[in-house]
């Protein structure tokens, strides 16, 4: 029960920061980056240290850090809910994404190490529940929230879980693995640093200049730390990294799938929230009930994928998703000024439903498609790509919206960087052609959200075997899901 509620608490706190973006716009009226900042920070420090926790709680005890992850998740979500500026804000979102990182991955290891056989199976399957739950209803929750109390409200409530779970958490039993490897210091600065500094460009991109030096440097220092992020893992004994496992033609096509996914589809959550109250006015809990109809199908379809298994190959099923992903994002460029829900009913569904398929497949795929020793490695490897291309995706998909709008506008209105900071953040405009430039910008993130989907069906055709035996994924999944484990009494 404790892991359900903080499990569920952890993505609530990322789809719901969207909602609650205008909210934040309206009070501090921050620039675009800042605003950016809310989703980004946390999210660039999820992606870039869950490995090193994951190594870190076999190391210290697996209860010891899901219980430090809990608090520090909660603590900076109530710094969150009284955050008295933007950069408060900012800063308790990115310490809480550090929390949320220890949180999901040791919670999960205590998950493996406490059942067996059918046990775990059915724990596992909790487990998923309450996480694709909180994806599902996160925006939903969040438009309560904000309608009630306002867009701190969207951070009081996992500020209030995370510390009751917190409190509970010594009911938990502890465990370690005797044997695990010691952390790869080196490999997870590069690696953390070097994602934050091209992060950092991407967000920072529309507000300093393409071409400036503090842009180019930091896509320089970028290019330089994954140069040592490489060696670094060519060479240690323990790396973070099998590197090996990046010329393994089915996991990369797995993994390729997945990054995809991020950027076609992630960005939805975060730039619609701000897209229906800028254009059409709609509240927080309007919004957050439209985007159930695209984060709803994420709990029906993975029961369905897992039936569809028995007659379909994992490359139909995959290719199929990826399909409905692509034709759902292209079908959902008819929103603009006016368009109704009705009419967005239709695509997002589409687009939830392909998205839905591949939650119950990608994961075990990913493991599957290596050797059995190898598993656990490649579970790593393939969250660490999947989260970081999350975190890429948001930045990527807001800067663009910044910069295609503020360039539609120009010669139109007086002041175009200051329609474009309104826009972005959500205020309300009855400016034509202000709402024009914006839907315009949101137009070609969708098509280019459409356009990668669909460009990753040959590739996963080219990549993957037709059927993959079902010993095999039920063999390394085990083996996955079973680390080495020392009761500690």
């Amino acid at each position: 029960m404790l892991l359900s509620l903080a499990v569920f608490n952890v993505p609530v706190a990322l789809t719901g920061a969207g909602v609650a973006l205008p909210g934040v716009a309206e009070q501090f009226h921050p620039a675009s980056q800042a605003l950016q900042w809310v989703v980004v920070g946390y999210n660039v420090m999820f992606a870039s240290l869950m490995l090193a926790f994951g190594t870190i709680a076999d190391r210290v005890g697996r209860r010891r850090v899901f219980t430090l992850g809990i608090t520090l998740f909660g603590v900076a979500a109530a710094v969150c809910t009284f955050a008295g500026s933007i950069l408060v804000l900012d800063l308790a979102r990115a310490v809480g994404g550090i929390g949320a990182s220890a949180t999901l991955t040791a919670g999960s290891t205590l998950v493996a190490s406490r059942f067996e056989g059918a046990e775990r199976i059915r724990a596992f399957g909790v487990f998923g529940t309450a996480l694709g739950a909180g994806l599902a209803f996160g925006p939903l929750i969040s438009g309560v929230m904000v309608t009630a109390l306002g867009w701190r409200g969207v951070f009081a409530i996992p500020a209030i879980i995370g510390l009751l779970v917190a409190v509970f958490s010594p009911l938990l039993s502890e465990s370690r693995n005797p044997n695990a490897q010691p952390l790869d210091w080196p490999g997870t600065l590069s690696f953390s640093t070097g994602l934050f500094l091209f992060i950092f460009a991407l967000v920072e991109g529309p507000a300093f200049g393409w071409s400036s030096p503090v842009v180019l440097g930091s896509l320089a220092a970028f290019a330089v730390l994954m140069a040592v992020f490489y060696l670094v893992e060519k060479h240690h004994r323990s790396p973070m990294f099998d590197l090996h496992l990046l010329r393994h033609p089915r996991f990369m096509g797995i993994s390729v799938t997945a990054m995809a996914l991020a950027f076609s589809l992630l960005p939805l959550l975060v730039l619609l929230p701000t897209y229906f109250s800028a254009v059409e006015g709609y509240s927080a809990l309007h919004s957050g009930g439209i985007l159930v109809l695209f984060t709803a199908p994420m709990l029906v379809m993975p029961m369905f994928a897992t039936r569809m298994s028995r007659r379909m190959s994992l490359r139909s099923r995959l290719a199929g998703a990826m399909v409905l992903v692509a034709g759902g994002m292209a079908w959902l460029t008819v929103i603009g000024p006016g368009v109704g829900v009705g009419v967005l009913a239709g695509p997002l569904l589409v687009a939830g439903f392909g998205y839905g398929i591949t939650l119950a497949v990608l994961d075990g795929a990913a493991v599957s498609s290596v050797e059995l020793d190898k598993a656990g490695m490649a579970a790593g490897m393939f969250n660490a790509f999947r989260l970081t291309a999350d975190t890429a995706a948001a930045a990527v998909g807001g800067s663009l919206l910044i910069s295609v709008t503020s360039a539609r506008l120009a010669g139109k209105v007086s002041d175009p960087a200051a329609m474009t900071e309104r826009l972005n953040g959500g205020v309300h405009t009855t400016v034509p052609v202000a709402a024009d430039a914006i839907t315009t910008a949101l137009h070609i993130v969708i098509w280019l959200g459409a356009a990668l989907a669909l460009i990753t069906v040959p590739v996963l055709v080219r990549t993957l075997r037709a059927r993959a035996t079902a010993s095999h994924l039920v063999a390394t999944s085990s083996v996955a899901a079973e680390p080495a484990t020392e009761e500690v009494r």
